[in-house]
């Protein structure tokens, strides 16, 4: 009697392991949000496009936390207008016209084509344990 109290238990407890492994899976991921922040553009017409960087270390890895240092670039209409580097909070800031841009993040590879018409956030929060 007892081993099949013991043997029940054992299968809970694997049923419930699998369950949590693949709804942990199914959540972390590599996403790239687009936030309109509202304003009004500066005097000279240039909006100003706030670029993130979060590198998320897994469920067990404390979240997601800024990733300093990192080399942006950005492009216009397929040509290269400008880099910087991201500040120790992940984030690099461009002052811009109105238009369709191209940014990307060197240090993973990844680009994402942002459409400007306001004051525009783009965050990259990296999978890193996923690569």
């Amino acid at each position: 009697m007892n081993h099949n109290i013991y043997l029940v238990l054992a299968l809970i407890v694997i049923i419930l392991t699998a369950v949590g492994v693949y709804v942990t899976n199914s959540s972390y991921k590599t996403v790239i949000y687009v936030n309109n922040l509202g304003g009004n553009a500066l005097p000279n017409g240039d909006y100003k496009l706030v670029v993130k960087i979060l590198v998320n270390y897994g469920p067990l890895g404390g979240g997601s936390k800024p990733l300093g240092s990192a080399n942006i670039w950005l492009y216009y209409n397929g040509k290269y207008l400008n880099q910087t580097l991201t500040n120790s909070s992940g984030i690099a800031v461009f002052y811009v016209k109105p238009g369709n841009y191209t940014i990307l993040f060197t240090v993973f590879h990844i680009d994402r084509d942002v459409q400007v018409n306001g004051n525009t956030e783009v965050v990259l929060d990296y999978a890193y344990l996923k690569t």
